[in-house]
């Protein structure tokens, strides 16, 4: 067995949390770019703090970290919503790419999901 039905729970935790922290992320931006603005639509700042968070889910990623893939998942809307309110709408079809593989790597890396091996090599005999 890969994994115990408690890991199985847990890491669909961190998913759920993710997407109420990207919903939360996401109001927190909102309400941010409605009290002081830059000439961009919203506090220069997040663009920091936003790539901050996916550099870190990226680094714990490659460490296996079991809340990597959520927390790169959160911060998807929360891009988006910058996006919006920045009027840099080309931000979006990155996002949504971004959001689909960092879920689907989420949940493909829950314990007792097989990943796909790769096809197995072919020997080839040669005969005389």
């Amino acid at each position: 067995m890969h994994g115990s039905a408690s890991d199985t729970g847990r890491r669909r935790t961190l998913l759920w949390w993710a997407v109420l922290s990207g919903s939360v992320s996401s109001l927190v931006v909102l309400s941010a770019a409605l009290d002081g603005a830059s000439r961009l639509g919203a506090p220069q700042y997040w663009t920091w703090v936003l790539t901050g968070l996916q550099v870190l889910a990226l680094q714990a990623a490659g460490q296996r970290r079991s809340w990597a893939w959520p927390l790169g998942a959160s911060v998807q809307p929360v891009w988006i919503t910058y996006a919006i309110l920045t009027g840099q709408i080309g931000f979006i079809p990155g996002c949504v790419v971004s959001s689909v593989v960092q879920f689907r790597n989420a949940l493909t890396s829950l314990p007792g999901r097989t990943q796909e091996s790769p096809p197995a090599e072919r020997t080839h005999t040669c005969t005389p």
